[in-house]
């Protein structure tokens, strides 16, 4: 039995925030953000929150599909409107998902990758666990991002990278179609933190906690390499639990974080470039989003046909990669 996606969304907040843009926040300049990244622009949330971003894109990957046929609502992100409810929750609400089991997942820049195993799994158990007989045949996955309320605006190696923006996917089992082949993922322990992000909380009478500001930190180079040798190793890894070989791949579906990291993969993997999806330059990293993001882009060339065999590769904090091998 199969589990695939049969729908896709994708919503990017109204402001774009050009290279142009930055350069009057930080000593940077649009060429120097280009040949670092491959970033032009960013779209960054001014009016929307990071529930509407979700639903907007859920409406869309959802389309004409029984929303009473949805059994469970998972959302990934790092940047949630509220702690409670959570996202999903919200989400569930305000689109009348009657029958469906909601929850959040945070697994960084992974997080999607991590939400569609789940979803996955769940729909191949049959039911969610003390949802009676309820079965999830159908699962919404949605990856959403505000990371322009964690990026520190003032630092440049980091502000030019993020972008705020939500994609969805729905998922179904059928029988007949092979859909998703296989999945593999890995945790690393960060030992030396070099993708972190703090909480800011408000002092209470009973602390001695210092003053800590919920911005995003990395090490670039140590970044970097971890992402190149991530890619590598889960993609390798899930086309082995597939039985295939690099050469049957027909895309490569890779978070979208940096250019470098995308065009340094594709020569790990001897793959050419011209395989990979590439959308970082219109919408730059979006965490958690950028990856059903891509799919959608994807999708909307008209390249991918059915029976087409996607790799999907995620990384991110934790730290932590995922790749999961798709028949389309």
């Amino acid at each position: 039995m199969g589990v695939g996606i049969i729908g896709l969304g994708k919503y990017l907040p109204k402001k774009v925030v050009t290279n142009d843009d930055i350069s009057h926040l930080v000593d940077t300049d649009r060429t120097w953000i280009i040949e670092r990244t491959g970033i032009e622009q960013r779209h960054i949330a001014t009016t929307e929150t990071g529930t509407d971003m979700a639903c907007r894109a859920a409406e869309e990957a959802l389309g004409d599909i029984d929303r009473n046929s949805i059994g469970l609502v998972l959302v990934a992100t790092v940047t949630p409107d509220d702690m409670v409810p959570v996202t999903s929750a919200q989400v569930k609400r305000r689109l009348g998902l009657e029958h469906a089991v909601a929850f959040d997942v945070n697994a960084a820049c992974s997080g999607f990758m991590y939400g569609m195993w789940t979803a996955e799994a769940i729909i191949k158990n049959g039911m969610v666990p003390g949802a009676a007989t309820m079965e999830v045949k159908r699962a919404l996955v949605i990856g959403v991002e505000r990371l322009s309320r964690i990026t520190n605006w003032e630092e440049r190696s980091s502000c030019i990278l993020f972008g705020d923006g939500a994609g969805a996917a729905v998922l179904e089992y059928s029988p007949e179609e092979p859909g998703i082949l296989s999945t593999y993922l890995k945790n690393y322990d960060d030992h030396k933190g070099v993708l972190t992000c703090g909480k800011g909380y408000k002092a209470i009478p009973f602390w001695e906690d210092k003053e800590a500001y919920q911005h995003l930190s990395l090490r670039g180079k140590a970044v970097f390499k971890f992402a190149v040798n991530s890619i590598e190793e889960v993609t390798l890894a899930a086309l082995e639990k597939a039985g295939l070989s690099l050469n049957d791949i027909d895309w490569f579906v890779p978070h979208q974080a940096n250019l470098r990291i995308m065009d340094a993969a594709a020569r790990r993997l001897n793959q050419p470039l011209e395989k990979f999806q590439i959308s970082i330059n219109k919408s730059a990293n979006v965490s958690s989003a950028s990856i059903p993001m891509a799919l959608y882009d994807l999708q909307k060339t008209g390249k991918i046909r059915k029976g087409d065999k996607v790799a999907v590769m995620g990384f991110g904090g934790g730290l932590c990669a995922a790749a999961a091998i798709i028949q389309w």
